[in-house]
């Protein structure tokens, strides 16, 4: 922490202190802070008039909560030289994908306001309250109270399956996969002229009038989820998509034939979205690096994962020897 002699202003310590949740966005808690303490947007402002933007010293002036409990809660006060002093920080997630917090987790610390956190790719829902949170990727709107899945134990299911990759494939190698089989289990069902069974059977779960079913809606994402978590099964497989982009067109049109027809259920045949999926790769190939969604140690390059033949733990010796997912029990 700054040393007090070096600094020009000290804001004065507001009187109700507030604990952030896990990995919660600065500006959702200063939100909840300012209301905390009576203070509209302009009086909280007012209060620190002299800080552009609140950092470490200032939150904790306002708080005075502990460096380390702002350095873990709030991802977006923490210095490069942290992990070096908290080494408990490796694999949190960093400023790089947001969701909603679970509701029911909050309320249980008092009533509070919607909660925007820090969150992975697998973020999606609450396992405790068994409800769907969103995460990063499966974006989706959702104007009513929170939805429960306790209904769809697949969505579950696959939920766990979800965590399984990570270990196994790795969490970078995951997210890359899991956000390209999102991407195309949404153009599959946007697209496709006859009913997506498997999703629809899962949508209606959830809303019974087909008059309100929605693609932007987060019902739709959750219906979608079991099957992007089955084609991520196979995307997350560097030496399945090497050699895929390598195989002549009659190869390709075969294997991912066999695919599409699996993992939804015979609703995509073969044959219809080809080029969606391999244009999808190709441009996953040349993309540029991105930051880790996690904390990573210093020098760790984290998108690099090449296709291994050692067989170390992380990577796949041959790939699947079929195109065939096994199914979560």
């Amino acid at each position: 922490m700054m040393p007090p002699a070096t600094r020009h202003y000290r804001a004065r310590c507001l009187p109700r202190r507030v604990v952030p949740f896990p990995s919660e966005q600065l500006s959702s808690y200063l939100h909840r802070l300012s209301e905390a303490n009576g203070l509209p947007g302009s009086e909280f402002d007012k209060h620190i008039t002299h800080v552009a933007i609140p950092d470490r010293e200032t939150v904790h002036d306002l708080t005075g909560l502990p460096e380390r409990t702002l350095i873990f809660a709030l991802p977006e006060l923490r210095a490069p030289d942290d992990l070096a002093t908290y080494r408990a920080l490796l694999g949190r997630p960093m400023t790089v994908g947001s969701s909603h917090y679970c509701p029911s987790c909050a309320g249980m610390h008092g009533r509070a306001r919607p909660v925007r956190v820090w969150a992975t790719h697998e973020q999606v829902l609450c396992r405790r309250h068994r409800i769907w949170t969103g995460g990063p990727v499966l974006t989706g709107e959702n104007r009513g109270p929170p939805i429960g899945i306790a209904s769809l134990p697949d969505v579950l299911a696959a939920h766990r399956r979800h965590q399984r990759l990570i270990v196994r494939f790795g969490r970078e190698q995951v997210r890359h996969a899991f956000e390209d089989a999102s991407y195309l289990v949404h153009e599959w069902h946007t697209r496709l002229a006859w009913p997506f069974r498997a999703i629809h059977a899962r949508w209606a779960v959830l809303e019974p009038n087909p008059g309100r079913w929605y693609l932007t809606s987060a019902i739709c994402r959750i219906a979608e989820y079991p099957v992007t978590v089955a084609l991520t099964t196979v995307l997350a497989d560097p030496a399945w998509r090497k050699r895929l982009l390598h195989m002549d067109a009659v190869d390709q049109y075969d294997a991912i034939g066999s695919l599409t027809e699996t993992v939804t259920e015979g609703a995509v045949p073969g044959g219809v979205f080809d080029r969606l999926l391999i244009r999808r790769l190709e441009q996953r190939r040349l993309a540029p690096p991105r930051p880790a969604e996690t904390v990573i140690r210093p020098g760790e390059i984290p998108n690099h994962i090449p296709v291994s033949t050692s067989g170390r733990r992380g990577h796949s010796r041959e790939g699947p020897s079929n195109f065939t997912p096994t199914t979560d029990s």
